[in-house]
């Protein structure tokens, strides 16, 4: 596996090629009893965790502009239970998410802030998702299709109110690559806010509670995950 860039790095990159590898992950077998034990424990504290196939990477790499890797099925409490591992970070598997890097007309980002009774609740992130089977086809992972699915269900909006920048941004976190999508809008952040906000109070169960404009290279990063760092100090 080729290196990409380091912690707290992001690069843009033209193109994304993802395909699926039908491996086996030992750890999924081996530690089956305590995969479940864990979960367990997890559901009593945020009982909305839910247990669905995602795809993790098994190689990657970035090379003349290009992203490509290899993913792989597993399902989501057996990915939680592998984060939680001291030896996670030196492994060669690492988690894998689409991301909306939403830019407002004067020149800010947009993030939301986690829901109360989420895995993640109160921190602060691009609009984002791990890749899971919709994103899955004939043997390919449509990075792009779960990037928009990300955008439409936690802000409400759609490619077509916004302007695609070409290509994709990728921002590895220990055990964790980002992939986005920078989206521009005409609104100014204020105003592009006050829509998503819209939004988010019309949802039953919204996933997010507030969205934040983040103006410069550290807003509001204490309250964000190593990738929403990277991107907020990579792209303000």
């Amino acid at each position: 596996m080729r290196a990409i860039p380091g912690q707290g790095a992001v690069v843009r990159v033209s193109e994304c090629v993802l395909s699926i590898d039908e491996w086996c992950w030992p750890l999924a077998e081996r530690d089956q009893a305590a995969i479940v034990s864990y979960w367990e424990r997890r559901r009593a504290a945020c009982p909305s965790l839910f247990n669905g196939d995602v795809y993790l990477f098994r190689e990657h790499e970035i090379e003349a502009g290009r992203l490509s890797g290899t993913l792989f099925k597993t399902d989501f409490r057996t990915m939680l239970y592998w984060r939680s591992l001291p030896f996670a970070t030196s492994d060669v598997v690492r988690e894998a998410s689409g991301a909306a890097l939403i830019r407002s007309a004067d020149g800010h980002l947009l993030f939301g802030r986690q829901a109360p009774g989420q895995l993640n609740s109160g921190r602060v992130y691009p609009p984002s998702g791990v890749i899971d089977a919709d994103d899955a086809a004939a043997g390919r992972i449509d990075i792009d299709g779960c990037i928009v699915r990300e955008l439409g269900e936690e802000t409400g909006l759609t490619p077509g109110d916004l302007q695609r920048v070409p290509g994709y941004v990728v921002a590895p976190a220990g055990v964790h690559v980002a992939i986005g999508i920078e989206w521009r809008s005409a609104l100014t952040a204020e105003a592009l806010r006050a829509r998503i906000m819209r939004f988010i109070e019309g949802q039953a169960s919204p996933e997010l509670d507030d969205i934040v404009i983040v103006r410069g290279a550290d807003d509001g990063t204490e309250d964000m995950p190593v990738h929403a760092r990277a991107f907020a100090r990579g792209l303000v």
